[in-house]
């Protein structure tokens, strides 16, 4: 049998830190099956790096927030994907940040705009792990408010771990009446990159969200069963438990990357209904404080299985600032059904179905709902049915590749590419900006 490469476990430990779509999910599922039967016949001594929580560098130092120029790779990788930018994140209209890898081998670099890709900044990276010599580094970043961003590297999983189909992973301690300390890999910023913590969490809950942040998924921070909402501390960069957690609903790990929300705008948590397994989403307009929840009882209910599996049966959720969101709901047929609200979940009314879509889609500055088939762009603009669409500026072979299109924050809408991102301001029309 070949040997395994690391070039090999870092294409599966990338794949495993973009947040999977339904598609995805449903190989992966078949995979896991098929895996249990060969894993046996695996070299022993082989560990693969696997990404948990985040869906969403070695040391490089900040230059005081100078701009710096790039140097140019000393090889040229072109042909193998590198340079290549490995991860995207927004906080707002103008702010951005790049993670980026220079050749093979080389490690993640940290970049922060302010005024929407015009120019950027190098910005410092947490240490690496200390289990990490002579491995790939395989992190993850995702923004959480204005200036405030997690990162997440992997870990390694010898092959009793990964014959198990789904090894809950505990991050950090619960005692109760003092702080606890989260798994080494996990770090926050509160200054944009400027300095990094290790992340902790407070032994108190917190009433509600603060405005402008994003809730944190139990994948990322706290035991994944039960799984629990953590708030973010934009002054301190801690996490605490919302004192109020959503009711009627099987909140599950991972529930966060079957979202495409704005950070700030109205909180929207998909899962099971606990006693049919049928599709749920629970929604909250006051941070958390208080929670509606609506069972989509003509969806199907998840088979019951180790939670890998189940996973695919959790409806997708595309929400705008202005209490617009649209749930896909999974059906056997492998279509998606519709629902859309338009008064913060307080309502919904069922649409069209439409073909299995790798991901949530999006919801424009205009109330649209935005899904890509890989074919091409359906568009559902008042609530009367999906159409044909058309986004000037989004280049045709990303269409037939349908990228994931985030929506982390109102005004701002992107896909990453390399060497750039593409970039709209309101979903429609596209343009692409250069990285470092």
């Amino acid at each position: 049998m070949r040997e395994p490469r690391f070039e090999d476990l870092r294409e599966y430990a990338g794949d495993a830190v973009r947040q999977p779509g339904f598609a995805d999910i449903r190989r992966r599922a078949r995979r896991l099956r098929r895996r249990r039967a060969v894993v046996s016949s695996a070299a022993a001594a082989v560990a693969v790096l696997v990404v948990t929580g985040l869906g969403y560098a070695a040391t490089g130092g900040s230059r005081g927030g100078v701009p710096v120029a790039v140097p140019t790779p000393a090889t040229s990788e072109a042909d193998t994907g590198w340079p290549r930018v490995t991860g995207v994140a927004a906080a707002g209209s103008t702010e951005l940040y790049s993670v980026s890898e220079r050749c093979r081998g080389c490690a993640p670099q940290l970049y922060a705009s302010r005024d929407a890709g015009a120019t950027w900044q190098r910005r410092a990276v947490p240490p690496a792990p200390d289990d990490g010599a002579g491995v790939p580094r395989i992190s993850s970043i995702v923004s959480l408010g204005p200036g405030v961003l997690a990162w997440r590297d992997g870990r390694l999983l010898g092959l009793e771990e990964l014959r198990s189909s789904r090894t809950p992973v505990p991050l950090a301690s619960t005692d109760v009446g003092r702080s606890s300390s989260v798994d080494q890999r996990l770090w926050i910023t509160v200054d944009g990159g400027r300095t990094w913590r290790r992340a902790a969490i407070d032994p108190e809950p917190v009433a509600a969200v603060p405005p402008g942040t994003r809730p944190v998924d139990c994948g990322l921070v706290g035991p994944v069963s039960p799984c629990r909402i953590y708030a973010v501390n934009p002054v301190s960069g801690r996490f605490a438990q919302l004192a109020d957690q959503p009711s009627g609903i099987t909140v599950e790990s991972g529930w966060s990357g079957q979202t495409n929300v704005p950070v700030g705008a109205e909180l929207w948590v998909p899962g099971l209904d606990p006693a049919t397994r049928k599709p749920a989403v629970a929604a909250s307009s006051d941070g958390g404080r208080s929670w509606r929840t609506r069972v989509f009882t003509d969806g199907v209910a998840a088979e019951p299985d180790d939670g890998t599996i189940a996973a695919m049966y959790l409806p997708t959720v595309a929400a705008g600032t202005n209490g617009t969101a649209y749930v896909l709901t999974y059906r056997a047929d492998l279509r998606k059904d519709t629902h859309r609200s338009t008064d913060g979940g307080a309502s919904w009314v069922s649409g069209d179905s439409v073909p299995e879509v790798p991901d949530a889609g999006f919801v424009t500055a205009d109330g649209a709902h935005v899904v890509n088939t890989g074919q091409g762009f359906l568009a559902d603009r008042d609530g009367g049915g999906y159409d044909a669409a058309t986004l000037p500026g989004f280049p045709a072979e990303l269409r037939r590749q349908a990228p994931i299109v985030s929506h982390p924050a109102a005004g701002r809408y992107l896909v990453s590419l390399w060497p750039g991102i593409l970039l709209s301001d309101d979903g429609w029309k596209w343009r692409r900006v250069d990285t470092p």
